[in-house]
């Protein structure tokens, strides 16, 4: 079976989705190809309002749209279909949630979050790292959840709690724009282990601290490290830039469909987690949960002041990625998608052009 895979531009999302599992997919010699592209090769009309004629497929069994959000992308999809090639969405977040004031809310303003769930609506499949998002996104019945995981090799770099550090780190990856609401879940918890620890341990955002201090009533600035783009660099130094993880998610629509993948990643690098109690945190099941100011606090101080007892956390959470989240474990997962979706695509054309949903 041949696969085609159209990718977004977000380098995050692509390399979790799209690169990693492709490699893996690969690796792991089950008779399917995987092409990746960064965009689909079309025929336009001409005019004020141009339309797609024709779409190369380049040979494929199957295409996979990364978060199609335009108009000639839903225009490519049927055009497939009525050739008989089949056609996969992969979404990974709920854009008709994502709350206003962060930076992603334009999507829905520009009604984005409509387009994408129009395009999965006629997938012969789509696939998602949540449930929640297989019932936003799978009314049809064609949706399947194929959850984030971690490449083999990062998680076995050296961890985080082989280390033996003077001051330990307490850290968060990410920024406020990103977030806006996040980082308040904590309350005074952070600020209330680092008083009982002081000199012994500090706070240190990395990618844009903007004005953290200020949301989680530091008295000392949090230390800075500027934000890694290539994922490979970014998994790794989690590993070597932190002791602690932060995972705070404010109880809301968007981030009850968010991934598990913070923790995941702060647990592959050996790094002992403190994280909020969202569904897909829960049903991961690593890390410290914190549902309040004060789980907060007793958390990050216990992790602060008893060092054996985080490095035993850190390392048991490591083993269970180990056994159970590395990416090759998906492909079974993700081959089983894509071969749905050919079958779908094959009975509709069995039943006729009326059938594309």
């Amino acid at each position: 079976m041949d696969i085609l895979v159209c990718k977004t531009k977000y380098t995050g999302v692509s390399y979790h989705r799209v690169d990693e599992p492709a490699r893996a997919v690969a690796e792991a010699d089950v008779g399917v190809r995987v092409q990746v592209v960064a965009g689909l090769a079309t025929t336009m009309s001409r005019g004020a309002e141009p339309v797609v004629l024709d779409v190369d497929d380049q040979g494929a069994d199957v295409v996979v749209l990364q978060l199609p959000k335009t108009t000639e992308l839903l225009q490519c999809m049927r055009i497939l279909q009525a050739r008989g090639v089949a056609v996969v969405v992969e979404v990974d977040d709920l854009l008709s949630g994502v709350p206003f004031g962060n930076v992603g809310h334009g999507l829905v303003a520009a009604g984005k979050a409509k387009r994408v769930a129009e395009c999965a609506r006629e997938a012969d499949a789509v696939t998602v790292t949540t449930p929640a998002l297989q019932a936003e996104y799978g009314g049809h019945g064609r949706a399947f959840v194929v959850p984030n995981a971690v490449p083999r090799r990062l998680a076995e770099l050296p961890p985080a709690y082989e280390r033996d550090p003077g001051v330990v780190e307490v850290g968060w990856a990410g920024n406020v724009g990103g977030h806006p609401y996040d980082l308040q879940e904590i309350g005074t918890g952070l600020r209330q282990a680092l008083d009982a620890g002081r000199g012994a341990s500090r706070f240190t955002v990395l990618g844009q601290k903007w004005d953290a201090r200020e949301r989680l009533g530091l008295v000392e600035e949090p230390v800075e490290v500027p934000w890694i783009p290539q994922v490979d660099g970014y998994i790794q130094a989690l590993g070597e830039l932190f002791d602690i993880g932060i995972a705070p998610l404010r109880s809301d629509r968007f981030n009850a469909a968010k991934s598990w993948l913070k923790v995941l990643e702060y647990s592959a690098r050996g790094v002992y987690a403190v994280r909020s109690a969202t569904p897909e945190y829960e049903r991961l099941g690593l890390g410290w949960r914190a549902r309040s100011a004060k789980d907060w606090a007793k958390g990050l101080t216990k992790g602060i002041q008893d060092a054996d007892w985080r490095r035993e956390q850190a390392r048991q959470a490591r083993e269970v990625v180990l056994d159970r989240h590395l990416t090759e474990h998906t492909v079974p997962s993700w081959v089983a998608a894509w071969e749905r979706a050919a079958e779908h695509r094959a009975d509709a054309l069995r039943r006729g052009p009326v059938a594309v949903g």
